[in-house]
């Protein structure tokens, strides 16, 4: 699979601007966005065998049902019986977009789960910074807590109490593109090597002091999150495959942004 980093680089701004403007003026609720991926019907298959499915997650819509959480992944699965057995073994969070594994079976679905327990798993994500990292690439080794509303990096001036609930988290980022969009920002390929609540969220906005461009939660000061699971590797039957989707967009109706053909 070759990877057309130069082509992508050279037109991603040029190109995407108009329409990340208008996203952002037609922005929806949190409601609004489970309607329209609903509606739309975008949980498209990008990998399936006899035992597990890849499927691709809009943005907006949530892995699990919850308080106010009208329509999530695991509804829709439900929802048809050919998927009704199927489980999720991991989670995006809601405003995250990209792959997404689901098992088609009991047996699968524990295989599956201690796979991604064991950090047998690995998942690359494409996203946009506000700001831009000190270094184009690196390697983040910092622990974090999550509190119960938010992650909060650790570090040696935390308590020993901080310290010690803290678990470690390993995140790798690459800087593609640097560019002007209302402000400074970055487009970025991120691996992560641990798979912590908002892991690549806490990192890019507290050690990078890059939020995820729309993460209001952890300092952006716009709505609209830009940040796509855009490869994931699982162990299958002693061999590595490698999902990717053969178009990468870092929003899921942002038709024009950080595109690959494979």
């Amino acid at each position: 699979m070759d990877v057309d980093e130069k082509k992508a680089e050279q037109t991603w701004f040029d190109n995407c601007i108009d329409d990340m403007l208008m996203d952002e003026e037609q922005s929806l609720s949190d409601e609004e966005e489970d309607d329209y991926a609903v509606e739309e019907q975008q949980l498209p298959a990008i990998f399936a065998n006899e035992s597990l499915m890849v499927v691709q997650k809009p943005a907006g819509l949530a892995c699990q049902g919850g308080t106010g959480v009208k329509y999530s992944v695991d509804t829709l699965l439900g929802s048809v019986n050919e998927f009704a057995d199927y489980k999720l073994v991991h989670r995006l969070d809601r405003g995250t977009s990209g792959a997404l594994v689901v098992a088609k079976s009991r047996l699968a679905a524990v295989a599956l789960t201690r796979a991604f327990h064991n950090h047998d798993v690995t998942k690359k994500y494409i996203a946009l910074l506000e700001g831009i990292p000190q270094y184009m690439q690196g390697t983040i080794h910092n622990p974090l807590l999550y509190t119960g509303s938010k992650t909060i990096a650790v570090d040696a001036s935390a308590s020993e109490q901080a310290r010690g609930a803290a678990k470690g988290a390993t995140t790798k980022y690459k800087v593609l593109k640097t560019g002007m969009f209302k402000t400074p920002c970055s487009l970025v390929s991120v691996e992560i090597l641990t798979g912590r609540k908002h892991q690549i969220r806490a990192h890019c906005a507290q050690i990078l002091g890059c939020p995820v461009y729309g993460d209001t939660k952890y300092g952006s000061a716009n709505s609209t999150l830009y940040l796509h699971c855009s490869e994931i590797t699982i162990p299958v039957s002693s061999r590595i495959t490698v999902f990717q989707e053969r178009r990468v967009d870092v929003y899921s109706r942002v038709e024009c942004v950080a595109r690959w053909q494979c």
